[in-house]
Order: C-alpha cells, then sequence, then structure tokens
C-alpha cells in the first residue's frame, strides 16, 4: 500500500472547477474533487446550495501532526485527527505519518464531513488501495457520519 506516484490519478488531479468538470464528463455531483496547488491539494465538501466546507493539506515542515482552523478543539478529541490515528492503524503505512510531517491540514469549518473529506483526501494522495467500505468503517469506526462516500 501507500507511496506517491503521482501524474493523473483519473482526472482528479485537474484544476478544473467542479462545475466546469460535471458538465465534460459527466461526473455525479455528489462525486468528491480534489484540486491540486502548488501548496497542496484541497476538496470542497458541499453542505447546502453553494455552500462548502473545504478541507486542505498544505505544504509545511511539521514536527507533528498539525490542523489549523479547529483552535477550540484539543487535538486528541479531534475527529479529522481520530480519524488520522485510525487511519494509520488500520493501513500500518508509514506513507501517510512522512505525509503530514510535510504537509499540515487547514480546514474552513469543522463537521462530521471534514473527516470523510479527510480520509477521502488522504487515500487519492497517498494512493492508498482502501475500498469505500474500509474508508466508512474508519469513519464509523470514530463515531463520524460517513455518507460521503456512497
Amino acid at each position: 500500500m501507500g507511496g506517491f506516484a503521482g501524474g493523473d490519478e483519473g482526472g482528479y488531479w485537474d484544476d478544473i472547477p467542479s462545475s466546469k468538470m460535471n458538465k465534460q464528463n459527466n461526473i455525479k455531483k455528489d462525486k468528491p474533487y480534489i484540486y491540486t496547488r502548488d501548496s497542496g491539494y484541497s476538496i470542497n465538501v458541499e453542505i447546502g446550495e453553494n455552500f462548502y466546507n473545504s478541507i486542505s493539506f498544505v505544504a509545511c515542515k511539521c514536527d507533528t501532526f498539525t490542523i489549523e482552523g479547529c483552535d477550540d478543539i484539543p487535538l486528541e478529541s479531534n475527529k479529522i485527527y481520530q480519524a488520522y490515528m485510525a487511519l494509520c492503524d488500520f493501513a500500518n503505512d508509514s506513507d501517510i505519518v512522512d505525509f503530514f510531517f510535510e504537509h499540515k491540514i487547514v480546514v474552513t469549518k469543522e463537521d462530521s464531513s471534514d473527516v470523510a473529506a479527510f480520509l477521502y483526501l488522504t487515500k487519492e494522495v497517498c494512493n492508498l488501495v482502501l475500498s469505500t467500505e474500509e474508508l466508512v468503517s474508519i469513519g464509523s469506526s470514530i463515531g463520524a457520519e460517513i455518507n460521503f462516500f456512497k
């Protein structure tokens, strides 16, 4: 498992707005889109008509797993951190740990959909071979709602 193969991963890496991508490629609206930028990767989670939360992995040398945007939540209580720990335990892949020493997480607003976005984005960026069912199981193990992947 793991590794950073790079290159085009089935269209997820294109920096195309989701509205154009939907029209051009007939992709279902609820499919998450990964945007790549010079500074890292982002995913938007639709929470209502034209309203989005976003989670980003931003290039940054970190001494520890780092989350910005959730300052009022202790790290150990943060659902994204709990998902990270559960994912590391499940996948047993050192590439995940290494990746998060090179990237911090930036969240615009935390809710349970951010856990799904975190798991999905980590799976894609770290090229993890995990099924949707396994991601749902990991998220459910920490009490997060993970209907995002269905």
